[in-house]
């Protein structure tokens, strides 16, 4: 069900449109196409367009873990016609390279966080391993012998999996970054790595198409858009429960009014019967949530994971 306070910011939306300025605004994807924040932007951006009455146009942008999107908007002018769609991968960049200076909680201000969704665990249907069970012995019995894309380096699915060998007691594998989720998939089909973590939504289809086996989410309970993949929490990794976030962000010094006025026409558009629908099919949780409550859940995940960036870094050769 679409939240009831999304559908009342629909019925009750007051032109905000009229708060911002009446030219193109420009949507940067920190992502390559085919990731999940690709998805979602191009199932947004017509009804948020349309709300406008303004083009929208993306460019997607990725690479360095979403940082050169990153960097773009934040030097961007802040008169709200120049936003980021990202996700937790600006918290864990920031963390990973402070030196950045790209830390949410200065360089941007929070619009919407629009959606959530799980990481999943997927392999090909070649793989030696069914289901994750098969993956978690395959991998003690082979240690560093498995190749595991990951859209990027240190990113939540990186994370993700650290998380879950942490739980475990360790699982060694070769991890395989790339500048994003679509290169990862296409590898992944190819048969080039053994499994990838990715964010649900990002391989919807090629499940349900048989081109990709699924073998676990990463949250507490099953998704409704794949109901028959199990989660880590029931099976291999008891309490298991970690998702992910992805929104919209503006310039630090976007006026207050102009936040507000994107939030609404944003969350308006997430009211829409049929939208909602589009993303909860590919397992996207609609959430809207406000900017300072966005704000909290960037601190939350800065928490959570900063432990595990700092691990990760420090099991990084340098030199």
């Amino acid at each position: 069900m679409i939240p009831r306070r999304l559908l009342l910011a629909a019925a009750a939306l007051p032109l905000p449109a009229r708060a911002l300025p009446q030219r193109p605004l420009r949507l940067v994807v920190s992502s390559a196409p085919g990731a999940s924040l690709d998805a979602l932007a191009r199932i947004i951006a017509p009804n948020f367009s349309a709300r406008l009455g303004q083009p929208v146009i993306i460019e997607n942008q990725g690479g360095a873990n979403g940082l050169l999107a990153a960097q773009q908007v934040a030097r961007a002018e802040a008169d709200g016609t120049t936003l980021l769609l990202t996700g937790d991968a600006i918290v864990l960049a920031s963390l990973a390279q402070p030196q950045s200076g790209l830390a949410f909680e200065t360089a941007f201000a929070p619009v919407t966080q629009l959606v959530r969704a799980a990481q999943i665990l997927v392999t090909h249907p070649g793989a030696p391993f069914r289901d994750i069970a098969g993956y978690v012995a395959a991998v003690r019995a082979r240690p560093g012998a498995f190749n595991i894309g990951i859209p990027a380096q240190a990113g939540i699915a990186q994370v993700v999996h650290e998380m879950l060998a942490a739980r475990l007691g360790g699982l060694r594998v070769e991890f395989i970054s790339y500048r994003g989720g679509g290169p990862a998939i296409t590898d992944l089909i190819a048969r080039n790595t053994d499994a990838l973590v990715i964010t649900l939504p990002a391989v919807t289809e090629q499940i349900r198409q048989g081109a990709i086996l699924p073998l676990a989410v990463s949250t507490a309970t099953r998704d409704p858009a794949l109901p028959e993949v199990p989660t880590l929490a029931e099976t291999v990794a008891p309490g298991f429960d970690v998702d992910s976030w992805q929104g919209v962000l503006a310039p630090a010094r976007t006026p207050p009014a102009t936040v507000a006025a994107l939030h609404e026409v944003l969350t308006a558009s997430l009211a829409e019967p049929a939208l909602a629908e589009r993303l909860r099919g590919l397992g996207f949780v609609v959430t809207g949530l406000a900017p300072e409550a966005f704000r909290a859940r960037a601190a939350a995940s800065s928490a959570q994971f900063a432990p595990v960036i700092r691990a990760i870094a420090d099991a990084t050769p340098r030199g």
